[in-house]
């Protein structure tokens, strides 16, 4: 059972789980590179490796990361497109130190301009390494592709120009009128000791934020390319590839039978897919397909990596497997399968303190509002085979697009 209480003008969520020998702190902003202009994408990114280098209190990122080791604690942060986290997960008699850390860093950071340098350095290589990576090449090339040179097509990381140009004083400006109290949310699960101490604690910490945001999200452009297929030339062995359709959103209770549609398809090693790309045919060493489900829009998507001399021989049975589900054949016993194994993931996913608090976290990001496991678990079996069937169009050729980075 959970609890949401706001505290300092901050939502908080309290999740305790008995019994649980760890507790995790995650600290949730509406950021990323959805909320960015061209000028500054990467800023949601860049500020997110920034936090980690010192505040008042801890002053280095030696200070951060020897705070947080020297209690054995997993550590770390992310940035997405509209949402940053950070977290701490850290055995319970070590709950004040994981907070102060974490408070620190957010709430008073110094965004030291020689760290800054040294950062811009680390952040281009991370950047290289993600060009060096055909995978994470094809998703950053696909994405400006299929959603257009705008906020949802730009990518996370942002461009090495940007970084180059980044200052404390943008850093400072970004942080204050994004990091505030009305556009962070904390969320605690495990085994709380003493939530009223962490409660005071969260009262002191974010009392000064500023309280209420200055940048909105950009809107949605519901933007498709004007060619069905297009690619990229890296001088790669393999070629690896993104068949895309426009799927559900988040908000939209098809997202669950969206989810086993993809399941079906290549959600495993037993889908077809699977089957018949790599273990049939060997085309490939990977072939999945996946349902993302945002707030404004959903895609659904099937990605592998194929034997570059046999390109259009894969593309051929792909679309062939893909033309067979668009027009709703799918055997019962492949629907009753996929859902039992879905069932069986979603239960082991909420096994520690840190799968809670991103399972609580997410729900009330996207939509405020927050559904039960039992809730959420419950829509699971409610989906049906004839709720599968009616998704499958999604999936004709004419509403599929094609990228390959080779």
């Amino acid at each position: 059972m959970f609890t949401i209480e706001n505290i300092a003008g901050v939502d908080c969520i309290f999740a305790p789980m008995k019994p649980c020998n760890s507790i995790t702190i995650h600290i949730f902003c509406k950021a990323g590179s959805y909320y960015e202009t061209k000028e500054i994408n990467g800023i949601s990114h860049f500020i997110e490796h920034m936090f980690f280098k010192g505040g008042e209190k801890y002053q280095t990122p030696r200070d951060v990361s020897l705070a947080l080791d020297k209690i054995g604690a997993d550590y770390n942060a992310y940035t997405f497109e509209e949402k940053v986290g950070y977290y701490v997960k850290c055995a319970p008699n070590h709950r004040e130190k994981a907070f102060d850390v974490l408070a620190d860093m957010l709430v008073s950071p110094q965004f030291n301009r020689m760290e800054m340098e040294k950062e811009k350095g680390v952040v281009i290589q991370e950047l290289k390494m993600y060009e060096d990576e055909p995978r994470d090449v094809l998703e950053q090339k696909w994405g400006k592709w299929f959603f257009g040179d705008n906020n949802y097509g730009w990518p996370v990381i942002g461009t090495e120009e940007n970084i180059q140009n980044f200052t404390q004083e943008m850093l400072f400006d970004y942080k204050n009128k994004l990091y505030t109290k009305d556009n962070l949310f904390i969320v605690v699960a495990g085994n709380i000791l003493d939530r009223d101490g962490l409660k005071q604690k969260i009262d002191q910490a974010f009392a000064l934020l500023p309280a209420i945001k200055q940048i909105e999200k950009k809107a949605f452009t519901n933007y498709l390319p004007q060619e069905h297929e297009a690619f990229f030339e890296k001088g790669i062995e393999q070629t690896h590839l993104a068949i895309t359709a426009r799927g559900v959103t988040c908000l939209q209770k098809e997202k669950w039978a969206a989810k086993m549609l993809s399941i079906i398809l290549g959600g495993n090693t037993s889908s077809l897919l699977y089957q018949k790309i790599r273990e049939e045919l060997w085309l490939c060493y990977y072939i999945y397909s996946s349902h993302g489900a945002g707030i404004d829009f959903g895609t659904f998507g099937v990605y592998a990596g194929i034997d570059k001399e046999r390109l259009d021989f894969g593309l051929e049975k792909i679309y062939a497997i893909l033309d067979e589900v668009s027009k709703g054949n799918i055997d019962k016993q492949s629907f009753d399968d996929a859902k039992s194994f879905f069932d069986g993931v979603f239960q082991m996913g909420l096994e520690t303190s840190s799968d809670v608090a991103s399972f609580l976290g997410n729900q009330f990001l996207y939509k405020k509002d927050i559904e039960t496991f039992e809730e959420v678990h419950q829509h699971l079996l409610e989906v049906t085979y004839e709720d599968v069937l009616a998704l499958t169009s999604m999936l004709k050729r004419e509403n599929l697009y094609l990228y390959y980075v080779k």
